[in-house]
Formats: C-alpha cells, structure tokens, sequence
C-alpha cells in the first residue's frame, strides 16, 4: 500500500463528519429512509441551503440592526394563511441608526424619529424582498396598534405614496389598508378612476368607487351628529375600519368634529403619541 492510498483510507472518513452526514443517519435510523437515501439526501441540502440563508447574515450584523423574519414578497398575497404556511425570508433592519440618534441629541421630536424609523424598517425589508406586518412594528418598536396605524397614515400622506407594509403588499386585513387609502387619496382629491392605478396591486373601478362611497357615507352620517357605534351599525362596517375613516375625518374636517359631541370626547381623551 502506498503512502497515498494510506492516507486516503486514514483520513477520507473524516470528510464525512459534517451536519449532512448527522442529518442523513437521522432520516435513515429515524424516519425509515433506508431506502430512499437519495431523497434524504436531496431534502438535506435544500435544509442546509436554508439554514445557511437564515444565519448566514447574523454574523454581518453591524451595531444597531438586527435579523427578522419577514413573510416574503414573492408576488403572492399569502392572505387568510396560518404564518406557519407562510414563505418567509431573513432581512436585516436597521434598528437604530447614527441618524436617529444625532436627531434625539438635536432636540427632535420622538414621534417624528419614531416614524421616520418605521418608515425606514418597511422600505428596508422590501428591498429585501419581504414585508413586515404592523404586528412586527409593534414588537420590534415597542409601539402601540394605534401608534403605528398614525405614523404610516402620516408618512403616506406627507411623502403622497403607499409605504409597503403586508396591508399593502398582501392585500391583507381584510383589504382595510386599500380601504382607507382609497379615503385618504380621495380627500387628496384624487378621482375614482386615478385611484385606481395609485392602488398596489391595482383594483377595479368598482371596488373603488364602492370603498368610496362607503367612506362618504361615513363622513355624511358623522356630520348629522351620529355616534360611531350607531354609524358602524348603520353601514354594517367593522370598529376597526371606521376607527381609521375617524382618523381622516379629524384631518381633513375640523367641521365635523366640532359639531359631533361623540367626536369632541374622543378628541378630549388624552393621546399617547
């Protein structure tokens, strides 16, 4: 026996002491793979694939981000889905940057570094091909639910776009995000048919001469001095969404307010931020 053929039997074992090797002992010793050996080892690199996706970019972390799971912007909706079902993928956010610190030295507001950071944590992740839910601003951020709504609602208005969170991407919630966005558009004086294009993903005429009318008839029935509770009922419209038409009604007319008691008690109720 040669010195290379020794050495290949002496060491060549130890190329098998990898976590492949681990993985295909385990589907062949616990979940009968015995004979299927080439599809355990198929599944067993598309798993190492993944993991390596996943860790991969915690080692990149620089001071301030960090790595979140995100539902994957894929062109799917993935809407009405257990999260479970889901494809997700890894982004790395930026928590907190120079910028925002230098801002808080500056004297500037919270609420306004705040949204800037959400604004910031949504765009990051489209670029890198996922979306985030308001319910991953909340924990991430530590913000309320109502917080959240406001400051993208804020954002939307001030830079005239659509921020993509899962409402607008996925169509999600359900579709209450486009609902109040065909209200905000309108109020910025948008017409059906051009609201239409503004949305993403685009939707019919109809839906949004229908999402519209629904919005007016809520600003109608405000002005005649009706309670929310009595409006939701009335239009057969969730909580939530009228909670949202309120908002932009508080915006966009004082004069409705004024002249609505139910309004002025919420107005009169402290606000968080």
């Amino acid at each position: 026996m040669n010195e290379r053929t020794r050495r290949q039997r002496n060491f060549s074992p130890l190329r098998e002491k990898t976590l492949a090797s681990v993985l295909r002992q385990v589907f062949v010793t616990e979940f009968g793979y015995e004979s299927k050996v080439i599809f355990a080892e198929a599944m067993i690199k598309r798993i190492l694939e993944i993991v390596d996706i996943f860790t991969k970019p915690a080692a990149l972390l620089e001071p301030g981000q960090m790595l979140w799971m995100a539902v994957a912007n894929d062109g799917r909706k993935h809407a009405y889905k257990m999260m479970k079902e889901i494809p997700q993928v890894p982004v790395v956010l930026d928590l907190v940057t120079d910028e925002d610190i230098r801002a808080l030295a500056d004297g500037e507001d919270f609420i306004v570094v705040r949204r800037r950071r959400h604004t910031r944590l949504l765009d990051q992740t489209k670029e890198q091909h996922g979306a985030l839910a308001y319910t991953d601003l909340n924990v991430i951020t530590l913000s309320t639910e109502s917080q959240v709504i406001n400051d993208v609602a804020r954002i939307q208005q001030a830079e005239g776009r659509l921020l993509p969170h899962r409402g607008t991407v996925h169509d999600v919630g359900p579709t209450l995000s486009h609902k109040v966005e065909v209200a905000r558009l309108l109020e910025a004086g948008y017409l059906e048919p051009d609201i239409c294009k503004k949305l993403s993903p685009t939707h019919s005429l109809r839906s949004v001469e229908r999402y519209a009318q629904t919005y007016k008839n809520v600003t109608k029935l405000l002005e005649r001095g009706l309670a929310p509770e009595e409006v939701s009922g009335i239009l057969s419209i969730s909580k939530r969404l009228l909670g949202a038409y309120i908002e932009i009604v508080k915006e966009h007319h004082p004069e409705i307010v004024a002249g609505n008691p139910h309004l002025q008690e919420q107005m009169d109720t402290p606000d968080n931020g």
